[in-house]
């Protein structure tokens, strides 16, 4: 299928909202036709190069967003909400149009295994100090999912990392190898805190969400 592209600094994992901030004409129009469509676009996060003027050069895998809400204002700009509803990798760049498209297929998750379920425990009793550590509030806390497949993407997507390996957790085909990733990896940045200190906080996207340039 054809899927309008957003590349942005960042990785959007399934099941995790985003808000964005569309102000340039090919964006209104990229929103536009996505609300005569079915209200879906593909995130894809940039390897190189910027989303502003020539293209950027993306990862060919992403997350299909769901647009969930729309604000718009006098002079055209427009806030949305979004969530991350399912991966896809693209097989081809579609010419000719104004804003980045691309011939993508859907990629199935492969289901969780009941080995997956010790392999959340495990992760949850990790990350519920570390987000803590990073400031989270009880209430998040206590909204923590148990389910292998929810926490997975909740996991990956709170870890402090750089984007490429965000986008390594996200290209992985099973909840299982996503639960030891990223289970690796939180070790490791807790341990870095400990030792450093904490240099970065969880915060809550502000309210113009992420610019589209």
């Amino acid at each position: 299928m054809e899927l309008p592209l957003f590349p942005l600094h960042l990785v959007l994992f399934p099941g995790r909202p985003l808000p964005l901030h569309v102000f340039e004409l090919r964006y209104r129009q990229m929103l536009a036709d996505c609300l005569r469509a079915d209200r879906r676009f593909g995130v894809v996060a940039i390897k190189a190069g910027s989303d502003v003027g020539r293209p950027a050069d993306v990862f060919r895998v992403g997350t299909i967003a769901e647009i969930e809400h729309v604000e718009r204002f006098d002079d055209g700009r427009a806030r949305i909400a979004t969530r991350g509803v399912q991966r896809f990798r693209i097989d081809a760049i579609v010419p000719g149009r104004p804003y980045l498209c691309g011939r993508v297929r859907p990629l199935e998750e492969a289901p969780a295994v009941a080995a997956d379920t010790e392999r959340a425990q495990l992760l949850r009793r990790v990350l519920l100090p570390y987000l803590a550590e990073l400031g989270a509030p009880d209430e998040l806390l206590r909204r923590i999912p148990s389910r292998p497949t929810e926490l997975a993407w909740l996991a990956a997507a709170a870890l402090q990392v750089e984007v490429p390996e965000q986008q390594r957790l996200l290209e992985l085909d099973s909840c299982g190898q996503r639960l030891e990733a990223t289970l690796e990896a939180l070790r490791r940045e807790a341990g870095l805190m400990r030792h450093f200190g904490t240099v970065g906080s969880l915060r809550p996207p502000g309210p113009a969400g992420a610019d589209l340039n």
